[in-house]
């Protein structure tokens, strides 16, 4: 690629805009009332106007957080290089939820209290959705709000915005110094107590300049991106990567992607896209939900580098997809296997679009014990995939977590990384820092490492991952610590008894699910065999709801044991691996086990819909799991006309939109309720 690039992303967009004005940088595909389309010039410019508009603010400093709340569209670019060309620091953040705001904002409370935000950029319509509530959340007083669709000539703000002026030419805006924060990229960790890392310009522009190492991007590449603003790979590699190469990027929403991953394909077929990326379940999704006749219709030639990352790799799934998009031109050396994390400013490594991915057939029980021994394939075996080898000062070493000294060849051990990339610190978390970001090996002081948590390997130069010392649970490319979902199970009912909960995933049809598995009072063990049921049922509805309402999370299994019978250390904490195993063996003292059936692989969206669909009526009619089915009549059962109006109110915010009260009047079924919500587009 191009030699000269500054060490900045201000300089860096300023270059962009002398050398290209008119150039396309960003195009976005789908609804937005926003803009469609960003030139490096436009681009440029608009940020000027939010980098103003933040600078104008009484107070404005050097260095100030500012929180970024943006749902999928071209605004959040501007907001972010606004931000940062302000010499401020963005602290990008999911949208709220217009439809349950307050739930929403409870999310965000730890991070606002974390990085202590003075003002938030946002859109006209996400303030007016969250003003309502605003007042109940103290975390956000004193806070400043920008609308950065606030301009001349649109509609008129809602009180408490500020508008955008008009651009002042003669503005001149400092130049970052390399070692300046502009970023807090909060990890996807607990939401209890979060961690943000704090990337410099020098951390970002280095991992910029090692996207392209073995990806052979070039001015006329193209990037189909559908990630989160939010997300590491998202904002890293969607969007600024291609203004450090000076290319082209299509933007995408992800609600759009998962519930249609017809529409992603699409737009690599239709752009002639040469790079784009997901975590695997998208590639899964896929070979699920897109049929042959939908795959001869795509043109897939083009697409020189299918990242698969951000959870982990499958060789099957890649395998799958490779089979079925095999017509429509899909090369299977196009998948690039590769590992990063949001400390390390997003990749770690990654395997270059020329080569063949490896895969390595292991013995299962060497690697129990963390020992690497080859085997043949076939049962007794796992396939791992190698990650790819660290290059452009990025090195990798494999400790023993315990007495911190490198592992020899051949042995599992934890992920050490350094190198330019890896985050100046966590967010005033001093600890935190000297413990996981400035590590450093038994005897040794020389280099600073940062522990992953991550378990893996070195083989033939290649990284391999094998696990994972922290308990996460990675669902669908998003990482949820287990001890928030566990403080979710146990305030869902009074007969799960607080600190005797256990959250983790188990594998099946590809995918991790999560199971959750809780103790329960002895006093809400009665005798009587149908009060004993009828108390387990509510417990374990209760517990699925929460999950699913606070996480956005599908319980695969429910499982409620006696009191004082949880795995536990010493100390009293939830030892979850112990648990999970004790499950799988069937040692556990269950009083009730609920298996939620996994999806078939044509209808996995369906029966995401489904399962939702089943929680709100077992809630609303406060009917048992068991009794209900896809095609029996929920008036039979019980549903009376204020339960279902009830019902279609829940609906309606499933799909965000209005849905009649009288919907259970033609549509009784839960089936017939899955087919009304997929008419209506699905889930939002």
């Amino acid at each position: 690629m191009e030699q000269g690039i500054p060490n900045d992303l201000v300089s860096l967009l300023e270059l962009r805009a002398h050398q290209a004005p008119h150039r396309q940088a960003f195009r976005y595909l789908g609804a937005t009332s926003g803009p469609t389309a960003w030139t490096y010039r436009g681009l440029r410019d608009a940020s000027a106007q939010v980098a103003q508009a933040l600078l104008d603010r009484p107070g404005a400093t050097r260095g100030d957080r500012v929180l970024l709340l943006f749902p999928p569209g071209l605004e959040f670019i501007q907001a972010f290089l606004g931000t940062v060309m302000a010499g401020m620091i963005a602290v990008p953040a999911p949208a709220p939820n217009p439809l349950k705001p307050k739930m929403s904002l409870q999310r965000l409370q730890a991070i606002v209290a974390s990085a202590k935000p003075s003002v938030v950029l946002t859109l006209g319509g996400v303030l007016t959705a969250l003003e309502p509530v605003l007042g109940d959340v103290p975390q956000f007083a004193g806070i400043g709000w920008i609308c950065v669709d606030g301009q001349p000539g649109s509609a008129k703000p809602s009180a408490g915005m500020d508008r955008l002026a008009p651009l002042q030419e003669a503005r001149s805006f400092p130049i970052p110094d390399p070692s300046d924060i502009a970023l807090i990229q909060y990890t996807s960790g607990s939401t209890s107590d979060p961690k943000g890392a704090s990337l410099t310009h020098g951390n970002l522009m280095h991992n910029l300049r090692y996207f392209d190492v073995g990806w052979d991007h070039s001015p006329d590449s193209v990037v189909v991106n559908w990630l989160p603003a939010f997300h590491d790979l998202g904002l890293v590699y969607g969007i600024l990567a291609p203004i450090w190469g000076g290319f082209l990027s299509i933007q995408m929403s992800p609600i759009d992607v998962i519930q249609q991953p017809l529409a992603w394909l699409r737009a690599i077929s239709n752009h002639r896209a040469t790079h784009s990326c997901g975590p695997n379940f998208i590639y899964e999704l896929c070979n699920r939900k897109v049929s042959q006749a939908e795959a001869l219709t795509l043109d897939l030639r083009s697409w020189r580098m299918a990242l698969n990352a951000a959870e982990p790799v499958r060789p099957e799934t890649m395998r799958r997809f490779s089979e079925r998009f095999a017509p429509a031109g899909f090369n299977p050396r196009s998948f690039c296997p590769g590992y990063g994390l949001s400390e390390g400013t997003c990749k770690v490594v990654a395997v270059p679009w020329y080569e063949e991915a490896t895969i390595l057939h292991l013995r299962s029980d060497a690697l129990e014990r963390h020992e690497v021994e080859p085997g043949f394939p076939g049962q007794g075996t796992i396939e791992v995939v190698g990650c790819g080898r660290p290059e452009f000062g990025v090195s990798v070493a494999i400790i023993d977590p315990e007495t911190l000294s490198r592992r020899p060849s051949g042995k599992v051990g934890e992920i050490w990384v350094a190198g330019p990339s890896i985050a100046k610190s966590y967010w005033e978390q001093p600890e935190a820092t000297a413990r996981e970001l400035r590590a450093h090996l038994a005897g040794r002081d020389d280099i600073a490492f940062l522990r992953t948590g991550d378990l893996g390997f070195i083989y033939d130069g290649q990284l391999f991952i094998t696990g994972r010392i922290k308990d996460m649970i990675i669902v669908r490319g998003a990482n949820h610590y287990p001890q928030d979902i566990e403080f979710t199970v146990q305030d869902s009912h009074p007969s799960i008894r607080a600190g005797c909960v256990a959250a983790f995933a188990i594998e099946e049809e590809g995918e991790e699910q999560l199971v959750v598995v809780a103790e329960v009072e002895k006093r809400t063990e009665p005798v009587n065999g149908d009060s004993k049921k009828a108390g387990e049922s509510s417990a374990l509805t209760a517990l699925i709801k929460a999950v699913s309402e606070v996480h956005g999370l599908r319980v695969a299994r429910a499982v409620l044991i006696k009191q004082g019978t949880i795995p536990k250390t010493t100390s009293g904490k939830i030892q979850r691996q112990a648990t999970k195993q004790k499950l799988l063996a069937g040692e556990l003292e269950v009083v009730s086990d609920e298996r939620r059936v996994v999806a078939a692989p044509a209808d996995a969206l369906r029966d995401h819909i489904r399962a939702r669909v089943t929680d709100i009526i077992s809630d609303v009619g406060s009917i048992p799991f068991e009794r209900l089915r896809p095609d029996v009549s929920l008036h039979g059962l019980g549903v009376d006309s204020l339960a279902g109006v009830n019902i279609a109110y829940e609906i309606g915010l499933m799909t965000g939109q209005d849905v009649p009260a009288e919907l259970l009047d033609e549509r009784d079924t839960i089936e017939k309720l899955v087919d009304y919500i997929v008419a209506q587009g699905g889930m939002r």
